[in-house]
């Protein structure tokens, strides 16, 4: 019996400090934490914006202080949930600054662009992107996508392939009929739940219970890419499963596809590998 009980205490303490965490989590860095956290690192950091459907459009850009005119993007898209600070290391990485404009968004429903508001569509997720492209006028693409970010950034290469270079998915959720689902999304969205979590992980759920229905939407389109694509992905991840990798083989053009399968690793690449992320962007710099 008393077993019992401490079992249903810890229980109760487990959740306790999982609402209390989403109820707090915004998943984003405040305007004053990032030039606090770039200057710590001594990188110069500008944050911007652009007016985009009812609210806006925010990222965070990183690099040379006056570019070349041939120097290439990086532009990076979190999962969800997420914001533009997953990103940041890359961001602040001197290495990578020497050699392109890197800039991190947030994309719709995150961050400050439109935060809490969600945008379950992969396409218009993907003309979002393509916005911020359009504030850089004339220069090439690297497209790096994590999670539910793999997807928009391949949508994005589909609808615009003459603006972009290549594409580097992370463990990218891409399959439409293996889409894992997990007990706190359905606490996300129950209305008799959603409200103890953060509007950031309400989006992130409205977008989980859309995702399989708007990747079979744009199950056509991977067979017409036309740039290079690096895929990353773990033999032990359990929010984009196996069934993933067997997707882009039998989907993406081989010619174009460089599928990279790393045993033992785990969902979150860029957080766990940042070295390995690091090699491929690199090498996606070098290619002409």
């Amino acid at each position: 019996m008393k077993i019992f009980k401490r079992i249903l205490l810890g229980l109760f303490i487990l959740i306790l400090g999982f609402l209390i965490y989403n109820m707090q989590s915004s998943f984003r860095t405040s305007r004053k934490g990032i030039d606090k956290y770039f200057a710590k690192l001594g990188s110069e950091v500008q944050q911007k914006s652009i007016p985009y459907g009812s609210d806006s459009l925010f990222w965070v850009e990183t690099g040379p202080k006056n570019p070349s005119a041939d120097l290439p993007v990086i532009l990076f898209v979190h999962g969800a949930p997420g914001s533009a600070n997953n990103f940041f290391t890359y961001q602040a990485d001197a290495d990578l600054q020497k050699k392109a404009i890197l800039v991190s968004i947030d994309r719709p429903g995150y961050g400050f662009s439109n935060y809490g508001h969600s945008e379950i569509s992969i396409q218009k997720q993907a003309e979002a992107v393509k916005a911020v492209m359009d504030q850089y006028p004339r220069r090439r693409f690297i497209l790096v996508g994590h999670s539910y970010g793999g997807p928009i950034i391949a949508k994005a290469a589909y609808l615009y392939p003459d603006s972009i270079r290549s594409l580097l998915m992370l463990a990218p959720v891409n399959h439409p009929d293996h889409e894992p689902m997990f007990w706190v999304s359905y606490w996300a969205k129950w209305p008799a739940t959603r409200w103890t979590v953060s509007r950031g992980f309400r989006v992130s759920a409205d977008e989980k219970f859309s995702h399989a229905a708007e990747l079979d939407k744009m199950r056509e389109d991977w067979k017409q890419l036309k740039v290079a694509v690096t895929h990353l992905h773990g033999t032990k991840d359990m929010l984009a499963p196996m069934p993933n990798i067997d997707f882009s083989r039998q989907e993406i053009p081989k010619e174009h596809l460089n599928m990279v399968v790393m045993e033992g690793t785990g969902h979150l690449i860029p957080f766990t590998l940042p070295e390995v992320t690091k090699k491929y962007l690199l090498a996606a710099l070098a290619e002409p």
